[in-house]
Order: C-alpha cells, then sequence, then structure tokens
C-alpha cells in the first residue's frame, strides 16, 4: 500500500514562474514516511498539466555533486510515480487505491487568480473525492507549510480532515535527510567561498500578501545594511526574487557584489546556495509566535548556511536580530571570523537547532 502527496511545485530544479520550497520536499516527505509508516508515495503537482515538463520519471536538472547524490537517493527511496496525471490521480482516490492522503493545502491569492490556475480548486475537489471515497479523517491529512489555512477553512472541513502543521506537530524534515546533507558540508566546508556570501530567497514586496501573511517590513532595511557591510572584495550578495523587487530592495543594482537570480532559476539558485554562507531569514511575524520553522531555515541547513533570523530567538539568540542594531552586530561579528570559524558558527546553529526541538 502507498499513499498520495501533493504538492505546488515539482522536485527537481525546474524553470516554471513560482515561488520556491523544492529544495526541503525529500527531506518533508522522508519525515512524513517515517512519522506516520509510510514507505512509498505518488507525486501529485497542482501545476497546470500543460505548464509542467514533458516526462514522468526522474529528477532533471540537479548538477554532479555529493549534494545531488542525496536528494535522487530520497528520490528514489519515497516516490513510486512521479507527476502522476490529474485524472488517475483522482481514480485512485476515488477507488480508494492509497493507504492515506497527504495533501499540501493550497489558498487562492492574487498570483494565481492572475495566472488563471485552478490549484486551490482541485485541492478542494480532492478533499470531496477523498470523503465519497470513504477515507477517514485520520487517512485524509492536510498539511499546512506555512500557517496559511483560513479559518473558514478549518471551520468547513475540520470533521473530516486531520490538519498536521510540519515542524510543530512533527520535524519538519527527517533527521536522516538533514543529517546526511550536514556531513557532506562539514566535510566539505573548504569548497564555500570566502567573505560573506549572503543569500535572500523569497518575496521582498509581500504587500499584496492577506492580512497577517506580509513579511515584516524590517526586510528592506535589513538588505540595505547587509549590502553596505559588504566591503571586502570577496562579499556577495545574493538576492532570490523577482527582477523589480530587486531593484527596489538594493541601493546599487548594478554594484558587482550584487547577485540578482530568478526565482524559476533553479539551477543557479542551487549552486549559490552551495557556495554562500549566511542565510538572511525574514519572515511572517506569525511564524515566531508560533515557534513554527519555515522553509528557509531548513534549506540553510542542506546547504550549509548559517541562519540570521529577525526575531527567531528560540532556536538561536547568537544568530538573531531585533533590529538593525543587532544585525550589524552579527555582521560584525562575522567579517572578525576565518572560513575554519564559520564552520563553527555553522555547527553551533546546528546544536541551536537541536535543542530548540521545533515541534511537539
Amino acid at each position: 500500500m502507498k499513499s498520495l502527496y501533493t504538492y505546488f511545485g515539482l522536485l527537481d530544479l525546474h524553470f516554471t514562474d513560482t515561488p520556491g520550497h523544492n529544495l526541503y520536499q525529500l527531506g518533508l516527505i522522508d519525515s512524513i514516511a517515517n512519522e506516520y509508516g509510510q514507505e512509498k508515495f505518488d507525486f501529485f503537482s497542482y501545476y497546470p498539466e500543460e505548464d509542467m515538463p514533458d516526462r514522468t520519471s526522474g529528477l532533471l536538472g540537479f548538477p554532479n555533486c555529493l549534494h545531488s547524490n542525496i536528494f535522487i537517493k530520497y528520490f528514489e527511496k519515497r516516490i513510486d510515480k512521479y507527476l502522476i496525471g490529474l485524472t488517475e490521480m483522482f481514480s485512485n482516490v476515488s477507488e480508494k487505491k492509497y493507504d492515506k492522503l497527504f495533501l499540501k493545502a493550497r489558498f487562492r491569492n492574487l498570483s494565481t487568480l492572475s495566472k488563471k490556475w485552478k490549484d486551490a480548486r482541485t485541492f478542494e475537489l480532492l478533499i470531496t473525492t477523498a470523503i465519497e471515497a470513504g477515507y477517514s479523517k485520520e487517512e485524509i491529512i492536510i498539511l499546512d507549510t506555512d500557517l496559511s489555512l483560513s479559518h473558514h477553512f478549518t471551520t468547513k472541513y475540520e470533521e473530516f480532515v486531520t490538519i498536521v502543521i510540519p515542524s510543530i506537530d512533527f520535524p519538519g524534515i527527517s533527521s536522516d535527510f538533514l543529517g546526511e546533507c550536514i556531513a557532506v558540508n562539514v566535510e566539505n566546508w573548504d569548497e564555500k567561498h570566502d567573505g560573506l556570501c549572503t543569500v535572500y530567497y523569497g518575496n521582498i514586496n509581500t504587500s499584496n500578501y492577506k492580512k497577517g501573511n506580509q513579511k515584516n517590513e524590517i526586510l528592506g532595511d535589513a538588505i540595505r545594511h547587509i549590502e553596505k557591510m559588504n566591503d571586502g572584495k570577496e562579499d556577495a550578495l545574493s538576492l532570490i526574487c523577482k527582477r523589480e523587487d530587486y531593484e527596489g530592495a538594493v541601493l546599487h543594482p548594478d554594484a558587482n557584489r550584487n547577485l540578482h537570480i530568478e526565482r524559476y532559476d533553479r539551477q543557479i539558485i542551487f549552486g549559490t546556495l552551495l557556495a554562500s554562507n549566511v542565510m538572511l531569514n525574514v519572515t511572517k511575524d506569525k511564524y515566531d509566535n508560533h515557534k513554527f520553522v519555515p522553509a528557509r531555515i531548513y534549506e540553510a541547513l542542506i546547504f550549509g548556511l548559517i541562519p540570521v533570523s529577525y526575531k527567531f530567538e528560540f532556536m538561536s539568540t547568537a544568530f538573531s536580530f531585533n533590529n538593525i542594531e543587532d544585525l550589524e552586530e552579527i555582521y560584525l561579528y562575522f567579517k572578525e571570523c576565518s572560513k575554519e570559524d564559520m564552520l563553527t558558527n555553522y555547527k553551533a546553529f546546528i546544536k541551536s537547532f537541536i535543542k530548540a526541538k521545533p515541534f511537539s
């Protein structure tokens, strides 16, 4: 018996222009497998089929490196049928061929409305189909991976589904997957770029988000302050975001030490994360309130970056900042660190992460 896993995205390094949290998905799937006693999953993407790559097997786009080997290993371990089609997937659910359904929650937003995508409709139809097929509440598991489910949804479906929050209800990434990544990072730390190489990955302008889902306004100031402090020839600031967000966030868009990466250029993103050593993490205020670990923290650990986070003291007091002065102190400290010292800082964050136990 196998289960179904649905997600708004793909598992490989694809070029679809959407926000990306795909780089920790295999670690999350492995954690789900361990938590619920599952072995294999069919993988369904909410992307419209006409926007999907023309294939149904194997991961594409990964470079020849040790990290890629880990991704491929867990893909082969956990994924039975990759990119199962819409018709076949609904048929399997209707015939109750799956042990459990793990459905990434979807919601309507301005971006998907503009593209005329129907991911939220598919998500809701999946729930209805599963209920009609006889799946129990314990067999329909809704994954709220960013605290985005509305009260309306919860009230409507709580009698029929089980809603869980990875990183609060169970680990958001398996210890096996993460442990292998950490070991590779430690053993190959010399391959990191010299200097301070900071990455920010995500939307910068979130003014059109629903209330409570905007990122803290300190983000722009934090980006500009890091840019000003990058005074060494080896220092770099990489922003993985929309072009208009990049041009509005930095002081000098044409500066050589600033790198803009489109969010769909995932092969470049993969390589940039491998080469960098600091991840700026400014997220929704409610993440800190709920002690919720976002995807970017997991991605930092996977690729060997030290997360410098706004108001995340529950995870690390040393690498959290409450204002720009705190951020400056962290960077002044980093500037005094050798490459070996930065490895020590990475290990220190790992210890803080484990000690925090960000799940019940």
